[in-house]
């Protein structure tokens, strides 16, 4: 046993250099493997968690910009009423003044300036499916112009020219615009909403002023 110890010992001493970067080489080719498999570990599960590429991005932007249609045909609203403008626009992502509150709020509508009296007309094709009486809104008509999209107008008078169930095409009377009290600083306009799948939704982006 002391001699094979002396042996390992006089051996040891005389290879010692060679051993120590035997030793050394073998370390550091260790740790570049496991840098390496780690780095396309981590590659490999970016590819399979990260989103739609850019092609199907650019497609998904490409039909969220896409006319809305009804049937084959898209959706193009004719305006209110003759030479109606449009006095406050639609914002949900900023706030406007509200002459009436004396706020700052969104304004997820867009109101045309009108004269008192003024007939507002159907934008669109569709039914009438509800007409109701609101102390702050005045009559509201809701046209529902498909099973996704109704048109809500705010603001008339309380001779309302259709009922719940009517069927109306474009440009048929709805009822006589009057002021309202709860945009009454605003003056007598006409203001229109839009449901999409029940939400709120810019009506702008359905009249031809916006193609």
């Amino acid at each position: 046993m002391a001699t094979f110890l002396l042996k390992a010992k006089h051996f040891l001493k005389r290879h010692i250099y060679p051993i120590t970067v035997g030793l050394c080489t073998i370390l550091v080719l260790g740790v570049v493997s496991v840098s390496a498999y780690s780095a396309i570990k981590k590659h490999n599960q970016t590819i399979v968690t990260e989103g739609p590429s850019n092609l199907d991005q650019e497609t998904d932007e490409e039909n969220s910009n896409t006319t809305p249609t009804t049937g084959n045909s898209p959706i193009i609203f004719d305006l209110p009423f003759e030479n109606a403008t449009v006095v406050k626009e639609y914002t949900e992502s900023s706030l406007l003044y509200d002459k009436t509150t004396k706020l700052w709020c969104t304004h997820q509508a867009i109101d045309f300036g009108a004269n008192e009296g003024q007939v507002a007309k159907a934008v669109y094709d569709g039914k009438i499916s509800k007409v109701e009486s609101s102390m702050m809104n005045g009559t509201v008509v809701y046209l529902k112009i498909s099973d996704a999209l109704t048109i809500v107008y705010k603001g008339l008078g309380s001779d309302a020219l259709v009922k719940e169930g009517d069927s109306v095409k474009k440009g048929q009377d709805l009822g006589k615009i009057t002021g309202f009290l709860a945009e009454q600083a605003d003056g007598t306009h006409l203001h229109i909403e839009a449901l999409k799948d029940g939400k709120l939704a810019d009506p702008t982006e359905y009249f031809s002023f916006n193609k």
